[in-house]
């Protein structure tokens, strides 16, 4: 039975890399298409997957496909290649406006799922009630004096909790003295119990060992959700001004550098083991990272197609599109051993157990 139960969390795990994978892609392109249809530029084709093709429609001169590998996904429009340069209804045709929101809509729709999936998580959390109790230590002063996960601290000493961090104050002004305890179980009841904190050579303080579970309104929930893309960017942009300025130990490939398609899915796998919440959360980040990451002003990414888009606006007049192409698909060669490159550092990483994981 344990071996059973063994192999269905393993399949759930492996379940949510390949979700996360469709979180990432499928809305990054979706909004690429969404904006492309939307000021009637060709498109040839909106591919969920790579590889073989394992059902396909067309459907108002696009190819809608399901492909065999979910890993990945694409949008094919008219007037990227050279067979079609011209055409009329061609990326190429738009104003120049027309071009840069739908390079920058994958991004765009990128950080939407990532304020959705933070405030849903968010929203899921409301609490009003200062002393809940979400974790208790196993073998801790509170746990073998009854307290569960569930209860609510409702004073510690006579004080009233007000704050999740009134019971630290109350610990940290008398380490390691007897403590009386007022709760509430979740039927209703109430008990006390005088609890003497243990050391916690971890935290260099005196704990009962105990969580409390944040106080978040609704209000608060909408506004952790609309504000972490501006938190995720900074985050995201003090990680490359750290390893640029070799603030980072090992480096761009050292054991904290860039990782890829094998991190994110150890990553996702992990977090998939410690809960919905955590994997939630991931994905949020990684999502923003994804969408961060393409804006950057590199050929083969949607960044590098804005600054061509920009530079033609400057200059007035377009670029020769077949060498636009060569340096696209310089960069595209460039981009592919970079990733392989990215790709065998994350399986030694994982091998020799210095991935920092979900650290």
């Amino acid at each position: 039975m344990q071996d059973l139960l063994g192999a269905l969390a393993s399949l759930g795990r492996l379940a949510a890399i390949l979700a996360l994978f469709l979180l990432l892609v499928v809305p990054h392109e979706g909004g690429h298409f969404a904006l492309a249809k939307a000021f009637g530029v060709r498109v040839h084709e909106f591919s969920v997957g790579m590889g073989t093709r394992l059902w396909s429609r067309v459907r108002g001169g696009t190819l809608y496909a399901l492909r065999a590998i979910p890993l990945g996904g694409y949008v094919q429009l008219g007037g990227m290649s050279a067979d079609d340069y011209e055409d009329p209804q061609g990326f190429h045709a738009k104003p120049a406006h027309q071009r840069l929101l739908i390079l920058l809509a994958g991004a765009g729709v990128n950080f939407l799922v990532a304020i959705v999936l933070v405030t849903g998580v968010s929203l899921a959390q409301l609490n009003d009630d200062p002393g809940k109790v979400v974790k208790v230590l196993i073998d801790s002063p509170a746990y073998t004096h009854g307290i569960r996960p569930g209860d609510s601290v409702q004073a510690v000493d006579g004080r009233v909790i007000h704050r999740p961090e009134d019971i630290r104050s109350v610990e940290d002004a008398r380490p390691g003295q007897p403590l009386q305890f007022v709760a509430r179980r979740q039927n209703g009841s109430s008990y006390s119990s005088t609890i003497t904190p243990r050391y916690d050579s971890s935290q260099k303080r005196y704990v009962v060992g105990i969580e409390t579970a944040a106080v978040i309104s609704p209000g608060q929930a909408l506004t952790a959700g609309v504000t972490f893309p501006v938190y995720a960017a900074i985050s995201f942009g003090q990680g490359i001004y750290d390893l640029a300025t070799g603030q980072v130990p090992g480096g761009v490939f050292g054991p904290n550098g860039v990782s890829g398609i094998v991190g994110f899915s150890y990553v996702a796998y992990h977090a998939a083991a410690e809960g919905l919440i955590t994997y939630l959360l991931i994905v949020a980040y990684l999502s923003m990272a994804l969408g961060l990451t393409n804006l950057l002003p590199l050929p083969a990414l949607d960044g590098g197609r804005i600054m061509v888009v920009l530079l033609e606006k400057v200059r007035g007049r377009p670029f020769d599109r077949e060498r636009e192409q060569a340096v696209q698909r310089y960069g595209l060669a460039a981009l592919i051993a970079l990733m392989a490159l990215i790709v065998f550092l994350d399986v030694q990483r994982i091998a020799t157990g210095q991935f920092p994981g979900l650290r």
